[in-house]
């Protein structure tokens, strides 16, 4: 056998796992500024209420502590700067697609209360950006 020689290996069945491995993950943003630039003062609880919704779609979650990121505001042409909190997960496919109208519901609130200019979330390899937010 050669260093060049694919070797196939089922790393599931060799690691003892009880499933077949997720691929895909949802990262959702959430904010510590609102539109403006001012301080929310409810992060955290954005941050548990997301986390909860998050295990439930993938049996498990996890929490970044805050980066630095801004977000352009082209109508006042200027960077809003804010300390995001990232909640991912690897999603489950079937507790996914049950969630995707509290997940909706949930990014729309936050949109909404916390005053954003944008909500932010990746799914996979795709980010995505909710800027209207219904009543």
């Amino acid at each position: 056998m050669g260093p060049d020689d694919d070797i196939e290996i089922d790393l599931a069945v060799v690691m003892g796992a009880m499933e077949a491995p997720s691929q895909q993950t949802l990262t959702l943003y959430i904010p510590d500024r609102d539109r403006d630039g001012r301080e929310i003062g409810t992060q955290r609880r954005w941050v548990i209420e997301a986390a909860e919704l998050l295990a439930e779609i993938g049996g498990g979650v996890t929490i970044e502590p805050p980066v630095e990121g801004g977000w352009y505001d082209e109508a006042a042409n200027r960077v809003v700067w804010e300390r995001p909190v990232l909640v991912y997960t690897y999603v489950r496919p079937k507790p996914f697609v049950d969630s995707l109208p509290r997940l909706r519901g949930f990014l729309q609130r936050l949109g909404r209360e916390t005053m954003q200019g944008e909500v932010a979330f990746e799914f996979g390899d795709e980010f995505y950006r909710i800027q209207v937010f219904e009543p």
